[in-house]
């Protein structure tokens, strides 16, 4: 029942703007058509600059408090993201460094702490992106392929550069992993 007070009431607010509007337009059309013709068109050109003017500039202020907004909000995700690609590298190349890998402890720290941050961060691509990366990690088993793992790793690197402004519609798999895996053809091809 209070649903559809909501929808009614709705109803004749809409119903009511569009009155107030089409009675607005009669008397603005009503005065205008009253004037002599050459001080008509000057109020009718005056009155389009002034509009303009108004426009650009309310769509202008829009759009910086956007890129203002972004640029705030880049600069929250650039750690978090930072955090997880070096905890890639570091599980990546520990042995070949010469470090040890990261305990189960560490990892069980790790993503704890990044999703905690992801949820307040991370766009949805990245939430997914992340959750996929996690799921593949937790159900690794004798019989899972590396191509699978890699994957979601490129797709977790590739969510992250989209969400950061990047802009790579024609990549291929295996393009962002090549950077530092040697033999990725091996696994993807």
């Amino acid at each position: 029942m209070r649903k559809a007070l909501q929808v009614m009431f709705g109803l004749v607010f809409i119903v009511g703007l569009f009155w107030g509007g089409f009675e607005l337009l009669k008397v603005i059309w009503n005065l205008f058509s009253s004037v002599e013709p050459a001080l008509g068109a000057a109020l009718v050109a005056a009155s389009a600059t002034v509009l303009v003017s108004v426009l650009s500039v309310v769509l202008s202020k829009k759009s910086e408090s956007k890129a203002a907004i972004s640029m705030q909000l880049r600069e929250k995700k650039v750690p978090v993201y930072e955090k997880i690609i070096n905890h890639i590298f570091l599980v990546t190349f520990s042995e070949k460094l010469g470090k040890e890998p990261p305990t189960e402890e560490e990892n069980i720290r790790f993503f704890a702490d990044i999703t905690a941050e992801l949820i307040i961060w991370g766009s949805r691509d990245i939430v997914d992106a992340f959750g996929n990366f996690r799921t593949q990690l937790v159900n690794i088993t004798d019989e899972t392929q590396p191509r699978e793992v890699l994957a979601v790793v490129e797709d977790l690197l590739l969510a992250i550069r989209k969400d950061l402004g990047h802009s790579h519609p024609n990549f291929k798999r295996g393009q962002i992993l090549r950077l530092y895996i040697n033999d990725i053809d091996d696994y993807i091809g």
